[in-house]
């Protein structure tokens, strides 16, 4: 499939003997030999690294305006279960029972027979949804001002063939939306897990 200029941020291959490989600690791909960085104190990730290697992806990820390159792993067999360092229990553990949902758009509701609760699907991304607005009118504006030969008087866009032409503070401002966007979607995501491994601790049967 054909991709635009920067668009591409991920690409994988089909198994960990050919094309993109993760062997010796390394990532091995058309003559590259490059280390690849896995902290010491990080016992999940060196349990996981027991199971065999299916395949391996390289992504690309632009945080606070610099380009970051990662690798997964993508494993057989059952994820390992992460100890607290501290008291050594298993976090997150699961429990059997019937645990009923209802999802909405912002909200979900919870039944089980220790506990019933409506709570927020992602409650942490309220304060940034708010700064995202804000950016996103800021970077209109600044449109409108660079490009007046773009608009009508009804402040719709033109169909012509002139070039957008933009300032470096709107590419400033273009950039520090997207790094907003990248911290959004982080924290929908963190929000998510966490809601899923306290349903998870409720019961094992969901409808």
């Amino acid at each position: 499939r054909f991709k635009k200029y920067n668009e591409m941020d991920s690409l994988e291959g089909k198994s960990n003997s050919t094309g993109i490989r993760f062997k010796n600690s390394k990532l091995q791909w058309i003559g590259l030999n490059i280390p690849v960085i896995i902290k010491k104190n990080d016992i999940y990730a060196h349990m996981a690294l027991q199971d065999r290697i299916k395949y391996c992806r390289i992504v690309r990820k632009l945080i606070r305006g610099k380009i970051k390159y990662y690798l997964q792993l993508i494993l057989e067999g059952v994820p390992p279960k992460k100890i607290n360092s501290k008291t050594g229990e298993v976090k997150h553990p699961r429990n059997k029972g019937i645990v009923g949902i209802d999802i909405g758009t912002q909200t979900i509701a919870i039944c089980s027979e220790k506990d019933v609760k409506l709570l927020e699907l992602a409650p942490s991304v309220d304060d940034i949804e708010r700064e995202k607005r804000i950016l996103q009118r800021k970077l209109d504006r600044q449109r409108r001002a660079n490009n007046p030969h773009k608009y009508n008087e009804n402040r719709t866009i033109k169909k012509n063939n002139l070039k957008w032409i933009w300032s470096k503070n709107y590419i400033k401002t273009k950039s520090q939306l997207a790094e907003l966007q990248r911290k959004l979607a982080e924290k929908r995501k963190q929000d998510h897990n966490k809601l899923a491994n306290w349903i998870l601790s409720l019961g094992d049967d969901i409808k």
